[in-house]
């Protein structure tokens, strides 16, 4: 049974990671390939020092790696299963959206009851 809690405190952290608007813009940013700090902080409209911080969550939970090249630091992906991990997440949102849609419109067909009206 441990063995299923630091399964799942794993599970938790990595979702942990990805709960945040800024970071899965990173991601999104590196889905499309290697990118430095400077281009990645132009790209989400951050501060170097807030693009930091969000890049070390993603490296600490093994999910950006970072190569250093001279002066300068890449980031990559260290799968693409973590977009595809993003992208099934989008998929899922959609269908839920799609979901709420389609109960909208069966309920704007109902017709409203009316105050005082015994059925």
């Amino acid at each position: 049974m441990k063995n299923d809690t630091v399964r799942y405190a794993l599970f938790s952290e990595v979702f942990s990671a990805l709960a945040h608007p800024k970071r899965l813009e990173i991601i999104h940013y590196l889905g499309e390939g290697q990118k430095n700090a400077g281009e990645l902080a132009e790209l989400i409209s951050l501060s170097k020092a807030n693009l930091s911080q969000h890049l070390s969550v993603l490296k600490a939970r093994g999910l950006v790696h970072c190569e250093k090249c001279g002066t300068f630091c890449h980031y990559r992906l260290t799968s693409p299963k973590v977009l595809e991990t993003c992208e099934i997440v989008r998929d899922l949102i959609l269908d839920q959206m799609q979901t709420t849609t389609q109960l909208q419109e069966a309920l704007a067909t109902v017709v409203p009851l009316r105050k005082g009206h015994q059925g």
